[in-house]
């Protein structure tokens, strides 16, 4: 019998982390440039409230993937969407590109807010 995940392809390679402790590494790295946040979601919920400096990347865009090619494969990324599921899907992409640094939000911008983190408009 095959012991491969029916799901997914095994081990992901990116980590999950808490927005409090993703807000505590982010504070803590606020001037270095090898930190980015990116948000994952559309324009317009960028446009009603995002984490303070994040670059947006709508992962349902069609060029989604040649703007990840313009990133730095060498920074640390923090990625976040709505409430997971399409941060997930931009995850298993950077992947795919070559990112290894690379770290989920849980629970995305809806569990950060829900955390009374700031927000920026």
């Amino acid at each position: 019998m095959n012991n491969m995940p029916i799901f997914g392809r095994g081990k992901k390679q990116y980590e999950d982390i808490e927005p409090k402790d993703a807000f505590t590494v982010l504070e803590k790295n606020r001037n270095n440039p090898d930190f980015e946040v990116l948000d994952v979601r559309t324009p317009e919920e960028y446009n009603e409230g995002h984490i303070e400096n994040a670059l947006l990347l709508n992962v349902k865009s069609k060029g989604f993937e040649d703007e990840l090619d313009k990133l730095s494969k060498d920074k640390n990324y923090f990625v976040y969407c709505k409430s997971g599921r399409r941060s997930g899907k931009a995850l298993e992409l950077m992947e795919k590109h070559g990112f290894k640094n690379i770290n989920n939000i849980v629970g995305g911008f809806d569990k950060w807010k829900s955390r009374r983190l700031p927000v920026e408009k």
